[in-house]
């Protein structure tokens, strides 16, 4: 019984779906003569036979109904001659087309088409093979680029702990100017400035300084002592011309001076602290409020206006700005009670004494 694995190479020049809907299609199954093959072995054993294929055009017969059929092309597979004369069955175009490719490749005995068989499948083989060898390097190489960049980070915030102190008070001093609040993620920024020549951290910097982020731009202007490229696409360039021995002496922040009839409109601003899920007090500038018998403040972060309790740092209501922020603060007295917020405020005071015996710095006076 003839058996084969592969399409003998009919369906390597067609492309995709058509080459699935192809391959399926050889891969029906026919019994004959007790045997069960699939299309392709099933076509080969009757060419070996001595079957050849053939068509008529225009071909038309008479429907049930008396009608003459649309013409269409007749694919037929002969048998040779017997004493009932040429007999032939029908094929559809893609067996046809397949038919007459084992003729034109010569793959028309037992030993040629066996042989092409093994030798495809033997190829096929090897080509998983390598994707697959290719394929692992792919995932390992990924692999090892997510751990690099995990390790990469943890350095990031091991260094940032290390990182000189006028440095730190650099970074604060901008980032409370520009966004009123201040975070220790924000000193990460550094270690690569100090190590630029290093290709991650280079990265890791130009990722950084684009146009939205203006603390992040003046942060390296003030501990390089340069001046960065308004444009983005220049600053990218500049950026990737420069190494650590271009870089100058550090510069304190000088925010801007607002023009005089700015600072007259300007609300009143003053430090407080939230504290944080590290059980420590992260510095905000924000504007003090003095609301139901409570010392308050209310800041923007992130986007969303917050407004908290000034000694333990909690937000109690939040909003899409001033007004609908102290409107969800007076829904909460008005549906809660005050003894309710003044229970959950102590709640907040004795976790936090629970947690850490540093103050809110704002109260912490000798």
């Amino acid at each position: 019984m003839l058996k084969i694995k592969r399409f003998l190479g009919f369906t390597d020049g067609i492309k995709e779906p058509r080459k699935t809907k192809v391959e399926n299609e050889l891969s029906a199954c026919y019994r004959y003569n007790g045997s069960l093959y699939n299309a392709v072995e099933f076509l080969c054993v009757k060419l070996l036979e001595g079957c050849y294929p053939d068509k008529e055009e225009n071909y038309q017969y008479y429907k049930r109904n008396g009608e003459l059929s649309k013409p269409k092309i007749l694919y037929k597979y002969y048998s040779e001659d017997t004493e009932h004369g040429k007999t032939y069955f029908e094929l559809n175009k893609t067996q046809y087309d397949f038919v007459c490719y084992l003729i034109e490749n010569g793959l028309n005995t037992e030993e040629s088409i066996l042989e092409y068989d093994k030798a495809d499948v033997e190829r096929v083989e090897a080509l998983q093979r390598t994707e697959a060898e290719e394929k692992a390097r792919q995932e390992e190489a990924q692999r090892k680029a997510e751990e690099e960049k995990e390790n990469f980070k943890r350095w990031m915030w091991e260094e940032s702990e290390k990182i000189p102190q006028f440095q730190k008070d650099i970074v604060d001093a901008i980032f409370l100017n520009i966004y009123g609040q201040e975070n220790k993620w924000n000193y990460s920024i550094v270690p690569c400035i100090n190590n630029y020549n290093n290709p991650m951290c280079k990265a890791e910097i130009i990722s950084r300084l684009h146009n939205d982020n203006k603390a992040s731009i003046k942060i390296f202007e003030c501990l390089t002592g340069l001046k960065l490229p308004k444009g983005y696409k220049e600053r990218v360039e500049y950026l990737e011309g420069l190494t650590v021995a271009d870089f100058k002496e550090a510069v304190d922040y000088k925010p801007r001076k607002k023009a005089e009839h700015t600072e007259e409109k300007e609300v009143q601003k003053e430090e407080f602290y939230t504290f944080m899920g590290d059980n420590s007090w992260r510095k905000v500038i924000a504007e003090p409020i003095t609301k139901y018998g409570m010392e308050l403040f209310i800041h923007l972060e992130n986007g969303i206006w917050k407004v908290s309790h000034a000694e333990v740092g909690m937000s109690l209501a939040s909003g899409k700005n001033k007004t609908e922020c102290m409107q969800k603060l007076k829904e909460l007295v008005d549906n809660k009670g005050m003894d309710f917020l003044n229970n959950r405020i102590e709640e907040v005071r004795l976790m936090i004494a629970n947690r850490t015996n540093k103050k809110n710095p704002r109260y912490n006076v000798a």
